[in-house]
């Protein structure tokens, strides 16, 4: 029996060109660092960590920590002096991004019924990014944060995707058995928290995958079978 239904951002719940965003992302967010780090040795860094941080997950250490700990030993800058422009940055610079960003409707449609009809939510893109910011993206969608047990960011989780470690993370945070968990996803790459026993429905652009395990559809289809208590 499904308890708790999982939700990734993009694609799911909104609509973005990710190249543009990034793009955008990286054109501000860099030149707050330009007065220690040259923007473009800051881009490159900023990229080699987050792969970094990527390759392997500790339980011991949160992947923020992870971060601070791999750009401060590689750009010579304390994790203090780091932290401080970041966390400046995602306070006032990065709202204004929001302009990329078209919420999904059918998706936030669907997050709303699930939540409705008793379910446990959570957003679970790859958490990339601090908790600030991805409270922020869901505020875009009109949402609140406060409606999801479960946030994976930087900040609280120890694994990315596609480690299974982060999947069975979810779990744990929200209470409950991988097999009682629905993932909502475009990425056939998530599948793979099948392994764990979760159950996945893909959407849209997913449908070109040939395993026929899941569930996959459009997210109306979705909010029929949640409305139908058919989960």
């Amino acid at each position: 029996m499904i308890q708790a239904i999982l939700f990734d951002i993009e694609g799911t719940l909104t609509n973005l060109d990710m190249v543009k965003f990034m793009q955008n992302y990286l054109g501000i967010l860099a030149p707050r660092f330009s007065h220690i780090i040259s923007p473009d040795k800051f881009t490159k860094q900023l990229i080699k960590s987050m792969e970094n941080v990527q390759k392997e997950g500790n339980h011991e250490q949160t992947l923020m920590q992870a971060f601070f700990e791999d750009f401060s030993k590689s750009t010579g800058q304390s994790v203090q002096t780091l932290k401080q422009i970041f966390d400046r940055f995602y306070t006032t610079d990065f709202p204004a991004l929001r302009c990329l960003v078209q919420p999904n409707a059918q998706g936030v449609k669907v997050v709303a019924k699930s939540i409705q009809e008793g379910f446990l939510t959570a957003i679970v893109s790859d958490p990339l990014m601090p908790l600030v910011a991805i409270q922020e993206q869901i505020r875009w969608m009109d949402l609140n944060p406060e409606q999801f047990k479960v946030i994976a960011s930087l900040d609280n989780f120890h694994y990315t995707k596609p480690h299974l470690e982060f999947f069975a993370e979810i779990a744990e945070k929200l209470g409950v058995r991988s097999e009682s968990c629905l993932l909502v996803s475009t990425h056939i790459k998530d599948l793979i928290c099948q392994e764990l026993g979760m159950q996945v429905f893909l959407v849209e652009k997913a449908l070109e995958s040939k395993n026929q395990d899941h569930q996959a559809g459009q997210l109306e289809d979705l909010y029929r079978l949640i409305s139908n208590g058919l989960l």
